[in-house]
């Protein structure tokens, strides 16, 4: 068990294990997947699992609702839409052991938004066959997960999510597709299922990537301007691509698609 600040991971050994085991056998709703069909790539040695967010943002227009499942609470906040997740958005953690430690998932399309906030995901390490389960306290005196019975469940448990039909046609999709990003994310109301071949941007440690020449040139020599938040690249990058789907990090780190 690693902690960080209000980040804890604790890693197993998962060689007896895939992605697709375990999604069926994590336990909870709105579930998501995470994966590349290049597995050994840059862009490819992680697959990230959740279920159960903490937290939902959704807005159109001027009007972002923000819901706490824990407290089944909603706000509304009133402004441009990306700067309002911005504001609402934790960046809690600095570690960057992984791509994505938890954040927020979902897309951007057109005028709306639509993102899920996950406190606790499951990372499967391609090259080494490590899982890594990784929990961040978004309020302080937020309790964490029980880890040696979410292990238990991972590794031994039945396969509890598999007479769902949607994942029975992802499981299907990700053969026939061999695409870099590959994602199956539930909302609510929908099960999106996509993929993609290239990522639209991504910031890691301040580091700006993207072929959008807009984004280049609102970037510095590549890395983000003073003061910028990763958000403000996204929000850039969503002026000249209507769509997107992706993560945006409780570390700082984006990563976004195209979303189809």
């Amino acid at each position: 068990m690693q902690k960080f600040s209000r980040t804890t991971i604790r890693k197993i050994n998962g060689d007896c294990l895939t992605p697709i085991i375990i999604f069926n056998r994590l336990q909870g709703t709105q579930k998501f997947l995470l994966e590349s069909a290049m597995k050994h790539e840059t862009a490819g040695r992680y697959s990230f699992i959740g279920a159960n967010p903490r937290k939902t943002y959704s807005g159109s227009g001027d009007i972002l609702q923000e819901i706490n499942h824990l407290t089944n609470q909603t706000y509304t906040h009133y402004g441009d839409l990306i700067q309002s997740l911005k504001q609402m958005m934790p960046r809690i953690s600095q570690h960057t052991e992984y791509p994505f430690m938890g954040g927020a998932i979902g897309y951007i399309h057109d005028n709306e938004v639509l993102f899920q906030v996950y406190d606790t995901v499951i990372i499967f390490d391609h090259m080494t066959d490590e899982l890594a389960i990784v929990h961040t306290n978004i309020e302080i005196e937020q309790q964490a997960p029980n880890f040696d019975l979410l292990i238990e469940q991972l590794t031994n448990g039945n396969n509890m999510h598999s007479i769902n039909g949607a994942f029975a046609d992802y499981r299907t999709f990700r053969v026939e597709q061999r695409a870099a990003y590959l994602y199956y994310v539930e909302f609510s109301n929908d099960i999106l299922i996509g993929s993609s071949t290239n990522s639209v941007i991504n910031v890691k440690n301040s580091t700006v990537t993207t072929k959008i020449p807009e984004v280049i040139e609102w970037a510095e020599d590549g890395q983000l301007p003073p003061s910028a938040h990763s958000i403000d690249a996204l929000a850039e990058a969503a002026k000249n691509i209507p769509s997107m789907l992706g993560y945006i990090g409780f570390n700082g780190q984006i990563d976004f698609t195209t979303e189809g």
